[in-house]
């Protein structure tokens, strides 16, 4: 990486916002990209200027040694901290209080220990509650709607402000975020069934003037780049309405989209707002009844907001930060480009925002990865003790005779490389690294049974040892999945690699090799993919190939 480049951290860097922002720095900016999911898990390709770290923002040990991290790689200048959680049910979820409070304080506090200059806080327009008529929201509006995720967002602001003295802070609300392939929840299952053939494709809900603002991602993006272009010219804290002044209601939308897309206007039935709740209660009933194919995206706190509009006033933001939203951008006009991708490519839209749809409180790969970063150093001597006992010596004979060092760097080598498998998702990890490892055994001398019984052992004790763990008590399954499935698909293909190779070499002249010493880079990587970061300079032509791969 450049070091005369400036840097930054995204927080959510997976996310559906955290995609398109680093998509648009990683060329100009030295980039530190958080996220919960691995590199490959969230299709971001390999780039020299993005260093890559997997962890869970609201656990403090893992990301206090980010902090490290980070400032041993020169530091970063911004933060913008996109991570949070929200769903549509709109009922209360732990997560709301771990993510969005526990791990906004614990990112202002890493903020503070690698010296941002600024910190950019992604909050929600959303969080205010609908005005009257004739009332429109402005950056001096209280965050004052009363459930979890706006709450949150209150106090992410709060927590915010009680950080200037430690560095400046930009509060950017957001209005409804959309992309050209949509990826609003709302809109496309409004989308979705307009464009339908269903029996509810021309209703709305009552007079159809329920209206939020929409921001397309491409111009919030453009705003939070202008943030840190502007920042020495910008207030210690100040709070901005990324949004285009007013509202666009569902007829507005209804409107344009089926007469783009059918080609003549299609008119629209009206549902009076007391029919509302026995409707959404019908559509319910009809699923559960197999009758319809699939639960309604429609609750019955959306009732509430019938009618109802969010008006925005983003004056003073325009003003202070010297920007107009582009008109080409405005849900108006680039509603067309939604369109033409339904119509162009039905299958990827569908799969896109489908995708967007499914959220996931906590990724249970990650909570079993830290159970194994916890408890490596109890573990791991435990796995070498088992082998080492007398009544093993006729299971595991054969590595007595490994230098002691070489045996227990083996036996390290073979955890790192069960917890990137755990972290990343991908059980090709272990399929790719096994390979090389069976050859170095076969090479040693080492006949696959002690390797099979190698694997077994190391199931049977790390799945012992996770089975009494407080956060996994309830995830049996997928410990199992995570844990025991992938070492038995180890055992499997070591036993693939034996079978190739005992095709060309007789099963007695095995143990006539003689010892190798272990391959040291490959250790290397292998610790360095379990480690929470994923990538480093001196590793960076490494992943280059594996990304080819």
């Amino acid at each position: 990486m450049d070091a005369k480049m400036p840097s930054i951290v995204i927080t959510g860097a997976s996310g559906f916002i955290g995609r398109y922002l680093l998509e648009s720095v990683k060329e100009e900016f030295s980039v530190f990209a958080i996220a919960r999911r691995s590199r490959k898990e969230s299709n971001v390709p390999y780039h020299k200027n993005i260093h890559w770290i997997q962890c869970d923002i609201a656990n403090w040990d893992t990301l206090s040694e980010v902090v490290k991290y980070i400032n041993d790689h020169g530091g970063a200048d911004f933060i913008v901290h996109l991570a949070a959680f929200y769903d549509f049910t709109y009922q209360e979820h732990p997560e709301y209080q771990r993510t969005n409070v526990d791990g906004t304080r614990n990112i202002l506090e890493f903020a503070k220990g690698i010296r941002v200059k600024r910190f950019i806080f992604a909050s929600s327009l959303a969080a205010c509650n609908f005005p009257g008529a004739g009332i429109k929201i402005t950056e001096a509006t209280p965050l004052d709607a009363n459930y979890a995720y706006a709450r949150t967002k209150k106090i992410g602001e709060q927590l915010a402000r009680e950080y200037t003295d430690d560095f400046s802070c930009s509060v950017v609300r957001f209005a409804a975020v959309y992309s050209d392939w949509c990826e609003y929840a709302p809109l496309y299952k409004f989308l979705d069934t307009w464009l339908s053939h269903s029996i509810y494709s021309r209703i709305l809900a009552g007079k159809g003037e329920s209206a939020i603002p929409y921001i397309h991602v491409q111009e919030l993006v453009n705003v939070l780049r202008l943030i840190m272009r502007k920042s020495d010219e910008l207030p210690r804290l100040g709070i901005y309405s990324v949004s285009p002044d007013g509202s666009v209601s569902h007829q507005q939308l209804y409107d344009i989209a089926t007469t783009y897309f059918f080609g003549k206007k299609v008119r629209s039935f009206h549902l009076p707002r007391l029919l509302a709740y026995p409707g959404i209660l019908a559509k319910i009933l009809l699923g559960k009844l197999h009758l319809a194919c699939e639960r309604p995206f429609e609750r019955f706190w959306m009732v509430q907001y019938i009618d109802k509009k969010l008006e925005i006033d983003a004056s003073s933001t325009r003003s202070m930060l010297g920007w107009e939203p582009t008109p080409r951008f405005h849900i108006t006009r680039r509603l067309l480009f939604l369109l033409e991708k339904i119509k162009s490519h039905p299958d990827e839209w569908r799969l896109k925002n489908e995708a967007a749809l499914q959220r996931v409180a906590r990724r249970d790969n990650l909570i079993i990865y830290e159970a194994l970063t916890e408890r490596k150093d109890a573990i791991l001597p435990l796995i070498i003790a088992h082998m080492e006992a007398p009544e093993n010596k006729d299971r595991f004979g054969r590595y007595k005779k490994l230098d002691p060092n070489d045996f227990q760097c083996y036996m390290s080598t073979l955890y790192h490389l069960l917890m990137a498998t755990v972290r990343s998702g991908d059980r090709g990890l272990m399929i790719q690294y096994i390979d090389d490892i069976a050859l170095r055994r076969f090479a040693e001398g080492f006949m696959p049974e002690e390797l099979g019984e190698t694997l077994t052992l190391i199931r049977e004790i790390i799945l012992r040892e996770l089975s009494v763990h407080p956060h996994l008590k309830k995830m049996k399954q997928q410990v199992y999945d995570y844990i025991g499935l992938t070492l038995q698909l180890a055992q499997d293909e070591v036993e693939d690699v034996y079978d190739n190779l005992l095709q060309k070499m007789p099963r007695e002249k095995i143990a006539e090799s003689s010892l190798l010493p272990d391959c040291k880079k490959l250790q290397r990587m292998i610790r360095q993919l379990s480690a929470f970061y994923q990538i480093s300079p001196e590793e960076g032509k490494y992943y280059e190939d594996l990304q080819d791969e």
